[in-house]
């Protein structure tokens, strides 16, 4: 199944496997774990749910997509507005995932917003740019 996730997660953008890639395939395995151990009809109906998720996720990522910043918006350099960028997608995705009940998903976009929150404080801190 690790290898089939992985053939899905080739379906998103490549930024997003960038950031993502690794925490979806860290969660899924876990997910798997726990749907194996509970018999075969579970894992199979987890497994369909799964790939599905990934297909209609990996649509979200390619047509949400914002265009490409340029090199400073707004005197904001451009890693400062692609971090808050990142927030923003964790956010959304956190929200669609709960609106939808897949809180795995909702976890993992949660865990990726608290780090994209750091990231951008790292960043407004070695710029010096206030809250």
């Amino acid at each position: 199944m690790r290898r089939t996730y992985l053939f899905f997660l080739l379906s998103y953008p490549r930024n997003h496997r960038a950031l993502f890639g690794a925490e979806m395939l860290r969660v899924h395995q876990e997910s798997a774990a726990e749907h194996r151990s509970q018999g075969r009809i579970a894992y199979a109906a987890f497994v369909v749910r799964e790939l599905a998720g990934l297909l209609t996720g990996a649509a979200g990522a390619w047509f949400g997509r914002q265009p490409p910043l340029p090199a400073a918006q707004g005197g904001v350099p451009t890693n400062i507005a692609e971090a808050q960028r990142c927030i923003d997608a964790s956010i959304a995705g956190m929200v669609q995932a709960i609106a939808h009940h897949q809180f795995e998903k909702a976890r993992f976009y949660s865990l990726a917003e608290r780090k994209a929150r750091e990231n951008l404080r790292r960043l407004k801190e070695i710029y010096g740019i206030s809250d």
